[in-house]
């Protein structure tokens, strides 16, 4: 490496100064010199080499004689040899020692760096006697530095790339651990949140150990680098197993076979700790000067890294900041020149980045604000702020908005005004909305005011802060008399107000929105009726801030609606005592009432609130009208309301409806319908009226003449019928004279008699169903009606399996009956049963209590366990001439209800939850 030594331009001026300086070299020195392993050499005082050892000669090749003068020179490395002879020249003025390092040419052709030291030997007068010089080969430690300074460049190259903090650092250790071999690096970075050491790189440490360390607090004895974290100062441990600082790591680090550690913090500029640099060591181990150069550099280097990619990723942060805000930021040059436009500027301008940079600021500035722009300029070069201006700006597609712009000057690094920035919000909307508020802001003045009813606002004192026209109006004071007065003055009651303060004006108390009724007081002592709303008025923290009132004068209205309540109450009046329900229903298919007067109870069994319930029609609790309708009749109901609103007439119709007690009742209805402005049917309004009496009293009449008249005709039938019948008797009772008991003609015989009885029975059963019913009533017991008429069916039942039930209850059961035909009713029932059924015949016979129109009645079940009846069956089983029977004349069932309605009473078919018929015979226990 080094050798200082002239210039190759430099001549000696004769070889007499040469061997006379070469003479006075000291013999000893000469044998010293050439027992050196090192390359050792002289020269003259003005520089000229007089001597070179034999290592020289060995190493370099050249010969003692070629090297003499300036002939060394021609080792030297063609790239250092001009930097190195300059230097040697230099060194020869002054007489110091000195030093350099130099690339050598070896005998075999390569080069080695060398460290030549140069030492001047005085004469007495202090001038240069000759100089002394030794070479140290250093091209190992050359090597070792050119490749850590590779290292360092790699990483900081990384760093330039931008690559990330892990990486960097690791780069760091890697470059460290081959400069180092038989060291183990770590690098910890300081958590700026969490306030601990968090693992940043190491190539060598086991797993376990990294695991331990990170997270780690700083504390005055916390290993070695937590101790230096915590100090920030260099912390060298030379034996881990002896050092207090590692008590509690201790275990840890033999688990690792780590003996020594020394850690450097890792200081940012302002020297603040940011993380600490550390070299583990196998074995103990004790520093030198050259390790701790180390240690620092690499510290120094991990610090460069720590700071500048967190200050890049702020850059960064920042720069996302500013692309991916709405707001518009732009950077222009004192000239005015666009240079850095962000995509909020694209968005509201409509011009991209290629289309913005490089152009003039005043392609976005109106012709007409373009001094505003020239005065903002001059202020900012002045080095002001312009904050928050109001302004308008152009687009691309030259619409025009408004913007609040914010103007900051930029210095550079020297403190001179070099850009300016320029945040901009689009302000367009909200000038925008500001100009509808204001125009808002007029109509609902406008509404306040010519609202009819007084609106007062008040504040927490409940002193009035502001008064309508209205309220002017319905108070009889100025707003100026009321404003800025306590609320008080409005009441006539002083206890309404202190009520009212504390139920309704207190922030204290629930919101209460519901209208309250109170007497007020004029200007002129009038008191009248007013209703309020009042409501707490909140700020957007829900503070309370003040009250609003809203009161109207309801005096007016209270006696309109003492006027109304009395024609209501009169015409109501009017609808309850009529022998009939008033109505108004809508044209649908549920007939939905919208007002049906109180005797629907006694037309229906339902109130009017169940009918006038908004709920659906299969409800059996809340019926529609349409529901109650026999359904039967119910087509022809529509069919006829519908045909008359059609011809705009009214209309008259009679049906019959299920009252809720299951009576069949008759209803007469008469209406028309409502026509609303736009010709439409908006409902219906009539009377209904129940006919029930009437139509059974007409049915009744009928049947009775029906009935007389058939009663005429059976009579004359059947005394002509007997006549005929007696005839036929004796005629077949001489023929069964005449007659072989075992020929054909006697069977023959034996037919006609018995279709004689049939005819004989028919003719019975007529005359029973169109006679009149003269009942022959008294006090019985009704079980032993049905008791005596299952006696008259022993033949009847004899040899069957027929059994009789009865489920009394208790119940008491004398009634007002005609026993003889009760019996009869009961013994029709019983025959029917035993025909139904075909093995086994189980008759039950149960009784509850019952009422026919408010009367007290017994009702009487008679069931059995056939096959039931047919839907058809159930319909008809009382129509005369209809049986169920191959046998009978159909009159049974129709004698039998016949029976019962003499007594006042019904019979109808049951539901028999267990199968087979169900009769239900109710009868009063006294009749009318």
């Amino acid at each position: 490496m080094p050798v200082e030594i002239s210039d190759p331009s430099f001549n000696s001026s004769d070889d007499a100064d040469e061997m006379t300086a070469k003479a006075t070299l000291d013999e000893a020195f000469q044998q010293f010199a050439d027992a050196m392993p090192s390359m050792v050499w002289a020269c003259a005082a003005d520089g000229s080499a007089i001597f070179f050892n034999q290592k020289w000669c060995e190493m370099t090749g050249l010969s003692m004689e070629d090297s003499l003068g300036d002939g060394w020179a021609r080792a030297i490395h063609p790239d250092d040899r001009e930097r190195t002879l300059a230097t040697w020249q230099h060194a020869t003025q002054a007489p110091h020692s000195h030093e350099i390092e130099l690339r050598y040419r070896m005998a075999d052709g390569s080069y080695r760096w060398q460290l030549t030291k140069a030492i001047p030997t005085h004469n007495a007068d202090g001038t240069v006697k000759h100089w002394q010089g030794v070479c140290t080969d250093i091209d190992a430690q050359h090597e070792s530095f050119e490749k850590e300074l590779r290292g360092r460049n790699r990483v900081l190259l990384n760093l330039a790339k931008g690559k990330p903090l892990a990486e960097i650092l690791g780069n760091i250790i890697e470059v460290a651990e081959e400069a180092r071999p038989e060291m183990i690096g770590s690098i910890l970075v300081l958590d700026q949140q969490e306030g601990c050491l968090r693992h940043g790189a190491s190539r060598q440490l086991p797993a376990f150990y990294l695991d331990a360390i990170d997270g780690v607090t700083a504390g005055p004895s916390v290993g070695s680098c937590g101790t230096a974290a915590f100090t920030g100062k260099r912390v060298i441990v030379e034996d881990i197993q002896s050092s207090s600082l590692w008590e509690d790591y201790r275990d840890l680090a033999a688990r690792a076979k780590l003996r020594a550690c020394w850690s450097e913090p890792i200081l940012s500029p302002c020297g603040r700790v940011i993380g600490t640099f550390a070299m583990y060591y196998a074995e103990p181990r004790t520093p030198d000067d050259g390790d701790l150069q180390f240690i620092a550099s690499f510290a120094k280097l991990a610090a460069i890294a720590i700071e500048h990619v967190r200050a890049d990723n702020k850059l960064r942060q920042m720069a996302a900041i500013v692309d991916s805000t709405d707001d518009v930021i732009i950077l222009k040059n004192m000239d005015g020149v666009i240079e850095k436009w962000n995509r909020g500027a694209e968005r509201v301008y409509g011009y991209s980045v290629t289309e913005a940079v490089g152009q003039s600021i005043k392609m976005l500035v109106p012709e007409d604000r373009i001094d505003e722009l020239d005065e903002n300029t001059r202020r900012l070069r002045q080095g002001e702020r312009v904050e928050h201006f109001e302004t308008t700006r152009l687009t691309k597609d030259g619409r025009q908005i408004h913007v609040s712009s914010t103007i900051s000057p930029v210095l550079d690094s020297e403190g001179n005004l070099s850009h300016f920035v320029e945040v901009q919000n689009d302000t367009t909307s909200r000038v925008q909305a500001s100009a509808e508020l204001d125009r808002e802001r007029s109509v609902l003045e406008a509404i306040v005011h010519g609202v009819p009813d007084a609106m007062l606002l008040a504040g927490l004192d409940r002193k009035l802060t502001f008064c309508n026209e209205g309220a002017c109006r319905t108070f009889g004071y100025e707003r100026s008399e009321m404003e800025g007065q306590s609320a008080a003055i409005l009441y006539a009651d002083n206890n309404d107000f202190l009520r009212q303060g504390e139920r309704r004006f207190n922030p204290k108390t629930s919101p209460q929105n519901n209208i309250f009724e109170i007497n007020w007081r004029r200007k002129n002592g009038e008191v009248f009726a007013g209703e309020v709303v009042g409501t707490i008025i909140r700020n957007s923290h829900g503070n309370p801030i003040g009250y609003l009132a809203i009161i109207r004068d309801v005096s007016d209205r209270k006696r309109s609606e003492a006027i109304i309540k009395e024609s209501q109450r009169q015409l109501s009046t009017l609808f309850n005592n009529l022998p009939g329900a008033a109505f108004r229903c809508k044209c649908d298919n549920d007939w939905t009432m919208e007002y049906i007067s109180g005797r629907c109870q006694e037309l229906t069994g339902y109130t009017p609130e169940e009918f006038m319930s908004p709920t659906l029609v299969d409800d059996p609790a809340f019926p529609s009208w349409a529901s109650v309708i026999l359904a039967e009749d119910r087509e022809n109901v529509a069919t006829e309301v519908r045909q008359a609103v059609s011809d705009k007439r009214p209309f008259q119709l009679v049906y019959r409806i299920l009252h809720r007690n299951g009576e069949v009742r008759w209803l007469w209805e008469q209406g028309e319908s409502v026509l609303g402005d736009d010709g439409r049917v908006v409902a219906l309004e009539g009377y209904i009226s129940d006919i029930t009496e009437l139509h059974e009293s007409r049915e009744q009449l009928v049947q009775a003449e029906r009935l007389a008249a058939v009663g005429q005709m059976i009579s004359a039938i059947a005394h002509e019928s007997r006549n005929a019948l007696q005839r036929i008797q004796v005629g077949t009772d001489m023929l069964g004279l005449e007659l072989d008991a075992n020929s054909d003609a006697h069977n023959d015989l034996h037919r006609i008699n018995r279709a004689k009885e049939d005819l004989l029975h028919l003719n019975e059963d007529l005359r029973s169903y169109s006679a009149p019913i003269q009942l022959d009533l008294g006090e019985k017991n009704l079980a032993e009606v049905w008791r005596q008429a299952w006696g008259l069916l022993d033949v009847s039942r004899k040899e069957r399996d027929a059994e009789l039930t009865e489920e009394t209850g208790g119940l008491e059961l004398t009634c007002n009956i005609d026993a003889f035909r009760i019996e009869q009713v009961f013994r029709n029932l019983m025959e029917n049963a035993l025909a139904a059924c075909s093995v086994r015949v189980q008759i039950t016979v149960s009784c509850t209590e019952s009422e026919i129109n408010g009367a007290p009645a017994v009702c009487v079940s008679v069931r059995d366990n056939g096959p039931g009846l047919t839907e058809e069956q159930r319909s008809r089983i009382f129509d005369a001439f209809f049986t169920t029977k191959s046998k009978g004349t159909g009159l049974g069932m129709a004698i039998a209800k016949r029976i019962v309605e003499a007594h006042q009473g019904t019979i109808a078919v049951g539901d028999a939850k267990d199968g087979g018929a169900e009769f239900l015979i109710t009868l009063p226990r006294t009749l009318q």
